[in-house]
């Protein structure tokens, strides 16, 4: 079977909200939530942490250790080197991109992704491109030799930020699958915390629900 590595982009120097990925959220650190979504979804020992070597991050990396996490640090600004450095120290076929700040990111969503592990046809799969999942729901599955080859001289400072802004600019290059929610309207849906005032919004939503799902509701 192929090697799918899941990994969690994360880091404690947010602009708008600066300690973010351990925030209290349902009274947990948020970044426990993204773990625990992923590691019941696809299992625990595939997963890692990419985060940076800046001090700023000693404490997310304090609390991953004690929770027996892999992680990889690596420079802040550019993350795409991050990613080659997990694939380095944990070989694999397929990488899984998640975000560290969706505390309601779906399984079932993950799922769909990793199941083209099993095709030879893509260089990339994805849920942004077009974008029909709400932001805070999405991942992306990169072959590891795809993001291994890349030839970094060409990459932009936004690349080296953004990680997959490259495939997406270069379609002609890359053999490129979206898979959509079947409701374009669900990206119009903000479940990512980029502010406090989002986690306390999210929060609230969980607390009605109790469970995010991809209902007309929603809307």
């Amino acid at each position: 079977m192929p090697r799918v590595l899941t990994i969690i982009q994360a880091r404690m120097s947010s602009f708008r909200f600066p300690g973010k990925v351990l925030a209290p959220f349902c009274h947990e650190p948020l970044i426990i939530h993204v773990l625990r979504v992923v590691q019941d979804t696809l299992g625990r020992e595939a997963v890692v942490v990419a985060t940076s070597n800046e001090s700023s991050d000693d404490p997310l990396v304090a609390y991953l250790e004690q929770l027996d996490v892999n992680v990889i640090r690596g420079s802040l600004a550019n993350v795409f080197e991050r990613f080659r450095l997990c694939i380095g120290e944990y070989p694999c076929d397929w990488i899984l991109r998640v975000n560290g700040d969706s505390p309601l990111l779906d399984g079932a969503t993950l799922l769909k992704l990793v199941k083209y592990a099993e095709r030879d046809d893509f260089h990339v799969v994805t849920t942004v491109f077009p974008r029909t999942f709400p932001t805070g729901q999405n991942a992306e599955l990169i072959r590891a030799s795809t993001f291994m080859e890349m030839d970094s001289t060409q990459l932009t400072v936004h690349d080296r930020e953004h990680v997959t802004s490259v495939f997406y600019r270069n379609p002609d290059r890359f053999k490129i699958h979206n898979i959509e929610s079947g409701n374009s309207k669900l990206a119009t849906l903000e479940l990512a915390v980029d502010t406090i005032d989002d986690l306390h919004r999210l929060e609230d939503i969980v607390d009605h629900r109790g469970k995010i799902g991809f209902g007309e509701g929603l809307l």
